[in-house]
């Protein structure tokens, strides 16, 4: 069993009355841990809820309602029950890719028929950065720096990971080109043939990359926002626009949801997600909120959450509808509208962790990039316990089977490199 960390004394973020909307935070001290079952449980959930997600991306409802009951089949005047959210919160199945993806994809999944728990991108590029963190922390070169996870992404293709699997090179230098190009760009080259200006990445889209990649970062910066936030700015050189702001402070929140006591009851979830919403309004080292004529995006897109969730009145059609009229989604991988979903979810399904799942999932579009993310919230803030044995045994399964990892690896890592006697400083941005 991993132990908890002690790390002393830090600061949090918290506020006098539940209002996601955007009531001013205050700052409070408070004692901070890093506890091992909730870093677990971050980097769990998230690939859960990949491993969910993953063989319904993007398919259309009616292919996806034989497998998954009820998928997006509120009538317009239904509310959402205590029943509904019962019925939900036991509802999560992980299903096969063999139905309605079957063939490898480069950003799903790498294996003809894919077993159910099989991730798909979403946790890959968490591979890269543990793969960073791992090399620099053996090599003696840590801090990281942003070339460092640069160099991580080229070199990827030729980890063992990926060698020893007769067809993951073709599917791997189809997923990451596009990182290579930003990658090669930051790293000093300037040969238009393989590289790119890092504002180019995607055509210049804010996307969800940094939410896909970044997520333990906050394991490193437990209780401590700010730093995290800076970390996740410092590293993401596949963030464009208002994405850097949005990906580096929802690791900022999940900095904070490491540290928060594990919800028991109503309204201490609303309590522990209230400190999580107000950090990330508040942790701006970069003084996004004085830019003139421009909303900070993070605040813009928070408001917008709990209103949708607001005037929604408890109908999910009803928040299905405003999330599409209203929350600019050209693509439905863009940061704000993945972080807009996830967030109003929560806070509908009155913070049942895996309620909020499963209403993700029934919404559809990019449900591996918005399910990973909300589990890695509920993961941190709950522990490994939230989630059932028949999800955690099959994603773990498979990503041993399929890539060589092990999440207890991951989690000890991650210890050893938050404390800050031994390890002063893991990430640079200064």
């Amino acid at each position: 069993m991993i132990a908890s960390m002690l790390i002393g004394i830090d600061q949090t973020w918290s506020s006098d009355k539940h209002v996601m909307g955007g009531e001013t935070p205050r700052l409070v001290s408070t004692t901070s841990r890093i506890n091992g079952d909730k870093v677990k449980g971050l980097l769990l959930g998230s690939a859960i809820g990949d491993a969910l997600g993953g063989p319904i991306e993007f398919q259309k409802s009616e292919a996806v309602a034989a497998m998954m009951p009820g998928y997006r089949s509120w009538s317009a005047d239904r509310a959402l029950s205590v029943d509904d959210l019962s019925r939900m919160s036991k509802s999560l199945q992980l299903q096969s890719y063999q139905k309605l993806r079957p063939e490898p994809e480069a950003y799903g999944q790498w294996q003809s028929s894919a077993a159910s728990g099989t991730i798909t991108d979403d946790t890959r590029q968490k591979m890269v950065l543990m793969n960073a963190l791992q090399k620099a922390m053996q090599e003696n070169r840590l801090p990281v720096a942003e070339k460092d996870l640069a160099r991580a992404y080229l070199e990827f293709i030729d980890t063992e990971a990926i060698t020893k699997r007769a067809n993951y090179r073709d599917l791997c230098e189809e997923s990451l080109r596009e990182y290579w190009k930003s990658a090669h760009w930051v790293l000093g080259s300037r040969d238009l043939r393989i590289a790119a200006p890092t504002d180019r990445i995607w055509a210049g889209i804010p996307t969800c990359c940094g939410q896909m990649t970044m997520l333990p970062v906050a394991a490193l910066y437990a209780g401590k926002p700010e730093e995290a936030y800076r970390a996740c700015y410092a590293l993401s050189f596949f963030d464009t626009g208002t994405a850097k702001d949005i990906n580096s402070a929802i690791v900022a929140g999940l900095a904070v949801a490491l540290q928060q006591n594990t919800p028991t009851d109503l309204q201490s979830r609303k309590t522990a997600w209230q400190a999580i919403t107000n950090s990330m309004k508040a942790t701006d080292p970069y003084r996004y909120i004085d830019v003139p004529y421009a909303s900070r995006p993070i605040t813009l897109w928070l408001d917008f959450s709990h209103n949708a969730f607001v005037r929604a009145k408890g109908k999910p059609n009803s928040l299905f509808e405003i999330l599409e009229n209203e929350g600019q989604a050209k693509y439905y991988w863009e940061a704000h509208f993945v972080l807009a979903l996830v967030f109003s979810a929560i806070e509908f399904c009155d913070y049942d962790p895996l309620a909020a799942m499963a209403l993700v999932l029934d919404f559809g579009h990019d449900t591996d990039s918005a399910a990973q993310l909300l589990g890695a919230f509920v993961g941190a803030l709950h522990g490994v316990q939230l989630f059932p044995n028949h999800l955690q045994q099959p994603v773990s399964k498979q990503l041993a089977e399929d890539y060589d990892v092990s999440l207890d690896d991951w989690v000890e890592l991650l210890l050893l490199l938050s404390d800050r006697e031994k390890y002063p400083q893991v990430v640079s941005f200064e």
